[in-house]
């Protein structure tokens, strides 16, 4: 059976969030809720769900590249530019007649 539900400023308090975002989230359906009248009723389990599939704030952390693969890497341009003859350039010289 389920608990009591949440108002939209409790669900706010335990987001740490604004009360207009806890009713944006409501309005878009990314968190379910009941509304009898005015009033949006937020049971615990449907909030803890949204916590578990929410996205961490901020900018994602960039993976930096191995130091072998890196090393892998520059192994194959080395060969790629020993086999084409280009040297250390990017392109191969120009043939002037």
């Amino acid at each position: 059976m389920r608990s009591h539900p949440l108002s939209v400023a409790e669900a706010a308090a335990k987001l740490k969030t604004s009360e207009a975002y806890v009713r944006r989230l409501l309005a878009s359906r990314r968190i379910f809720g009941i509304k009898v009248g005015p009033v949006w009723g937020i049971y615990d389990e449907d909030l803890e769900s949204f916590l578990r599939m929410r996205r961490p704030p901020g900018r994602p952390r960039k993976i930096r590249a191995s130091p072998l693969e890196e090393k892998d890497t520059r192994v194959r341009i080395d060969r790629d530019r020993a086999s084409t003859r280009t040297g250390s350039s990017l392109r191969r010289p120009r043939q002037r007649n």
